[in-house]
């Protein structure tokens, strides 16, 4: 839109040309100046708004000043003609046109910068999404090269360390020929060295031991005399002591031993009486049944040792030519029966091992190196029922097992074991009190023959084993006895000494002797006797031997009458007593 206003006598403006932007003023377009300090600040700074909404206003057709010097001034009213009243009124429309051009808002203007902002935004928007997508390929394209590069890297470090591998073994191999050749070497030379240096220490040491020698012969001889003087001096007042002590249990002693005698000789007369009258009521009985007494199996095995060592061990010592073969089959014997365990393989290897000694598949054996032979292996079977089960009672097992299957093969063997268990543990495998004479009727010639008959053993110093001792001893071959009678023979029964029924014998036969009982020996072997065959035996017997059981837990509880008790007195008899009862309980009770 344009305005057009009257000539004027003032001198009209001239058109200029455009002005750089940045000399343009910062005044109104039209350079005017506003009549009132309201009008000034209405003027639009189009500059700060927009450099295009400048340059459109510039070729808008409106006229403008070059400067500010170019505008003319306002004329005093005093000094220049008053205009006329309709020119006056022109010219204030004119400027009230003006005003409001400069006050105008145009849509298209406010549409044009609209889009410029928003152009500029979508060409930032469109530069930052090109930046991105060059900065992903960037990372991509690094992430690439870097799993390249690991790669190579990887394939060049498993190259250089199979190298550096092969070099290694190399150097090693160097490393431990030079290190076995060095010690090679470091050996025989300190094998030189240490050989000078005991050879000085010898010498040394051989000076040393003179002088100490030397000094402790000294020391030990003026020792000896102050102790011969002090043992003399209190030898005397000993011996004063002692005699007077000796007396006083001499005195004792024989009172003692002249009671405990006479007990005895009473008890034994009034057991032997008891005996003889049932034998004698019993003796048609027990020949019709084909019974013996105690006092009969202890003679018949008495009997078959002496016979074993008359017919075999002494006829074999005394012929050169059969001592070699029984020596070396001896020494066999033992050797086996020390590599007995409990297993069943190696149960059956050793009894073959050992019957193929006695019986050999060359030929029988002559007869004394038989019975010889037979000797050997009861007592190796023996001994070893002595040591190992004594420690260990389940090796009564193995060891019961071997000799049951060599009773079963080997014959005689079963008089020749039966007597070597008499002769190292005495009467107990029958069992019954030592007879006055031997089976031939030959007495004792002192209470030392009495006591080895009876098992009891001298140590390597020719002191007597003690009660302790002799007792483990008993019970352990005990052990293996009633051990090889809870067999059940798979043939024909065993000789009578080693069948089951022998065990109801057995216990019969010691509870019957008061003289067993009351020994602690006698309530030990009753334990044993009890825990390897005493809940068999109740199933057996039923209710006959529930009774005995009774029996045998009243002599443990109330005594044996007379005042005398299961076991004795003595503190190995008060246990092996405690351990009856409590075994004969474990049986009611229903056993193992």
């Amino acid at each position: 839109m344009r305005f057009s206003v009257p000539r004027s006598p003032s001198t009209s403006p001239e058109r200029k040309t455009k002005t750089p932007l940045s000399q343009r003023r910062r005044a109104s377009t039209f350079g005017l100046n506003s009549s009132s300090e309201s009008d000034a600040d209405e003027v639009v700074d189009l500059e700060s708004d927009s450099e295009g909404s400048v340059t459109e206003s510039s070729d808008s057709g409106s006229f403008c000043y070059g400067s500010e010097n170019e505008v003319p001034l306002p004329s005093n009213q005093k000094n220049s003609p008053s205009h006329p009243s309709r020119e006056q009124t022109q010219i204030e429309a004119t400027i009230a046109a003006i005003r409001l051009r400069t006050r105008h808002h145009d849509p298209y203007e406010e549409w044009e910068r609209e889009m410029k902002k928003d152009s500029l935004r979508a060409a930032r928007k469109n530069y930052h999404d090109s930046e991105d997508r060059l900065f992903q390929y960037q990372n991509q394209r690094r992430i690439e090269e870097a799993k390249r590069l690991a790669a190579a890297f990887k394939q060049d470090e498993s190259q250089l360390i199979q190298k550096l591998d092969g070099l290694r073994l190399q150097q090693q191999a160097r490393e431990k020929s030079l290190r076995e050749k060095l010690a090679e070497r470091s050996e025989r030379l300190w094998n030189r060295i240490e050989a000078s240096i005991k050879l000085e220490e010898e010498k040394e040491q051989a000076k040393l031991d003179d002088q100490r020698r030397t000094k402790e012969k000294a020391e030990r001889e003026q020792r000896d005399q102050e102790e011969k003087e002090r043992q003399e001096e209190q030898r005397k007042r000993d011996a004063q002591q002692r005699k007077i002590q000796e007396q006083e249990e001499a005195i004792r002693m024989q009172e003692e031993e002249e009671r405990k005698l006479q007990e005895e000789e009473e008890a034994a007369i009034q057991e032997a009486k008891e005996r003889e009258e049932r034998l004698k009521v019993e003796v048609v009985n027990r020949k019709a049944a084909g019974m013996t007494t105690s006092e009969e199996d202890w003679k018949e095995a008495r009997k078959n040792l002496q016979l074993v060592k008359t017919q075999g061990t002494r006829v074999v010592k005394a012929t050169p030519t059969l001592k070699p073969s029984w020596s070396s089959a001896r020494r066999a014997i033992t050797a086996k029966v020390g590599q007995l365990t409990n297993d069943s393989e190696t149960i059956n290897r050793v009894s073959s091992q050992l019957v193929g000694i006695l019986v050999p598949t060359n030929g029988p054996l002559p007869p004394p190196v038989y019975t010889a032979l037979l000797s050997a292996l009861a007592k190796a079977l023996v001994l070893q029922a002595e040591t190992e089960i004594t420690a260990e009672k389940r090796s009564a097992i193995p060891l019961a097992q071997v000799a049951f299957n060599c009773l079963e093969q080997l014959e005689g063997f079963s008089e020749v074991f039966f007597a070597k268990i008499t002769q190292r543990i005495g009467p107990w495998a029958v069992p019954c009190p030592l007879p006055e004479k031997d089976f031939d009727g030959r007495p004792w010639k002192d209470n030392g023959e009495a006591r080895h008959i009876q098992g009891f053993r001298q140590g390597e110093d020719g002191t007597l084993e003690t009660q302790a001792q002799y007792s483990d001893r008993v019970k352990g071959v005990i052990r293996l006895y009633f051990s090889v009678l809870k067999i059940t023979p798979s043939k024909a029964p065993l000789e009578k000494m080693f069948q089951l029924p022998r065990y109801w014998t057995w216990v019969a036969r010691l509870l019957g002797s008061r003289t067993l009982l009351v020994t602690p020996v006698g309530a030990e072997v009753l334990f044993v006797a009890l825990e390897v065959l005493g809940t068999d035996a109740t199933v057996i017997w039923g209710y006959q031997f529930v009774k005995i059981l009774r029996l045998i837990y009243d002599a443990s509880t109330e005594g044996l009458g007379g005042g005398q008790v299961l076991g004795g007195t003595s503190p190995d008899g008060i246990a092996a007593r405690a351990r009856v009862k409590l075994e004969v309980e474990h049986i009611m009770k229903g056993g193992h």
